[in-house]
């Protein structure tokens, strides 16, 4: 297979991605109906983690955009390339108006965060910004945008990698979680790269999700809830959660108030946040597991000692 290595991530979130790059001239032309899927692939020591291209010819008759995105979720046969995309992802629907492909996928696709969300949007976009009429791809799970994916609209001819020209912006934000041995909350300090393209709130929120480095503490949004999106309005930071989040939340109380202020006292920790209000499905929640919810949170630290 015809591969080519576009870029490499020195380390997490070292890609800023509005898009990705086009081949570039000078190739041999491909058969027709025959594109470049790309896939995630292990670099060397300097550049761990990478996107490459295999060529792949779409079977007779069949829509590109299926077909290619069918390409883009499976394993491909090569070696050292595999499928960016967590098992499960199916499109749901997909519409091409004034150059701008929009892709709705099914919920696994929220499933991706940090670097791993950023190696999916790239071999999304590089994929398919080849495709005549697709100038651009704006990718949605269930309907809703990805609120901490650093831009919402994929270009395939924009590929930057940071410190190109100027060094990213990174910041100091304390992550809470609950402890293992289930005594409280902890926190974990944690640079989080900040982006034109994505609000503060979003870039911690991001990193939250990916969950806790430390075996003393673990990752505690429940089985199958995501994030539909996250907005700040004096002062409160408003998350609207899937459906998931209540109905899936744990049994015991304090663990439900462990789960509920990770989050919040992870929020309101930034100097914009003063209270943190939860939805689920854009819905206001009375209460979960004896916590009231009905009006905004205000973070409280004092659970670290619990």
């Amino acid at each position: 297979m015809n591969q080519r290595r576009l870029l490499a991530l020195a380390g997490a979130l070292l890609l800023a991605l509005p898009g990705c790059a086009p081949a570039s001239s000078g190739e041999s032309p491909a058969p027709e109906g025959t594109y470049q899927v790309y896939y995630s692939a292990m670099g060397d020591e300097h550049a761990p983690a990478a996107v490459d291209s295999a060529a792949y010819t779409l079977p007779e008759d069949a829509p590109p955009v299926p077909a290619l995105l069918q390409a883009l979720l499976s394993q491909p046969e090569q070696a050292g390339l595999s499928s960016p995309f967590p098992a499960g992802v199916r499109l749901l629907d997909w519409t091409l108006e004034e150059g701008c492909l929009h892709l709705d996928l099914s919920e696994q696709y929220n499933g991706l965060s940090g670097v791993n969300l950023t190696l999916a949007d790239c071999c999304i976009a590089l994929t398919f910004c080849q495709l005549e009429g697709v100038e651009a791809v704006y990718v949605t799970v269930e309907g809703h945008e990805i609120p901490y994916r650093q831009s919402q609209l994929l270009r395939g001819e924009d590929v930057l990698l940071s410190g190109a020209e100027e060094e990213p912006v990174y910041i100091q934000a304390e992550l809470w979680y609950p402890k293992a041995d289930g005594s409280g909350l902890g926190t974990e300090s944690r640079q989080v790269r900040k982006t034109e393209d994505a609000t503060l709130p979003q870039a911690v929120l991001s990193a939250w999700l990916e969950g806790p480095s430390s075996e003393a503490l673990e990752a505690c949004l429940p089985e199958g809830a995501q994030v539909h999106e996250l907005t700040v309005t004096d002062g409160v930071c408003t998350v609207n959660l899937s459906a998931g989040f209540a109905a899936n939340a744990p049994a015991d109380p304090e663990a439900v108030r462990r789960m509920v202020y990770a989050l919040v006292n992870t929020l309101g920790g930034l100097e914009q946040i003063d209270a943190v209000r939860l939805l689920a499905e854009g819905e206001a929640l009375d209460a979960l597991g004896g916590v009231p919810l009905e009006q905004p949170i205000v973070p409280d630290t004092s659970l670290e000692r619990d």
